[in-house]
């Protein structure tokens, strides 16, 4: 038997080493592959509001509390057992009770493909100075579960995420 001579030795030890420096790249790389998808993470929420005097106004809002953007790719309203295709305007309008009877109501249309950049905060639907529509609006979007809003949304890395309802955390999808 031969004893192995100091060259064997040393492409030994060259090549444990390169192989530690491969694993320590790879770690490392999917290391900042995590930091990079977290420096964009988008995180949607929705929320009331009721500024004023009680049940006088009420808005509903929605805010993207992350640090990156979110494209909306679907909005659906869970309603009992049916699910619309509508953002909450549209839905408060053809559903729940013809907009023109409510003074005061306002609203902002949400669409699939709208942006909606870190740090913005959207008022979906509201009504101003309303004592009578105002506590109505709010039972029927938030105080019952039978009607939910859903925001189906994706980070600039395309993650997919999923908000829905008052209050709950959103929650990743793929």
């Amino acid at each position: 038997m031969k004893k192995w001579s100091s060259d064997r030795w040393l492409s030994i030890v060259a090549i444990i080493a390169s192989l530690g420096t491969l694993f320590t790249i790879v770690y490392q790389t999917n290391l900042i592959r995590k930091q990079q998808y977290a420096s964009v993470l988008p995180y949607l929420e929705m929320w009331n509001s009721n500024p004023g005097r009680e049940g006088e106004s009420y808005k509903y809002v929605l805010m993207n509390n992350g640090i990156g953007p979110a494209f909306i790719r679907e909005v659906k309203i869970h309603c009992g057992d049916s699910v619309y295709q509508d953002d909450p305007a549209s839905f408060t309008h053809r559903v729940i009770k013809p907009r023109d009877a409510i003074t005061n109501f306002y609203y902002t249309n949400i669409k699939k493909g709208r942006l909606i950049p870190a740090g913005d905060r959207l008022e979906l639907v509201g009504v101003l100075n309303d004592s009578i529509n105002a506590p109505i609006l709010r039972k029927w979007l938030s105080m019952t579960d039978s009607i939910e809003v859903e925001i189906i949304y994706e980070s600039v890395y395309g993650e997919r995420w999923s908000s829905r309802g008052i209050a709950n955390e959103p929650r990743r999808l793929n």
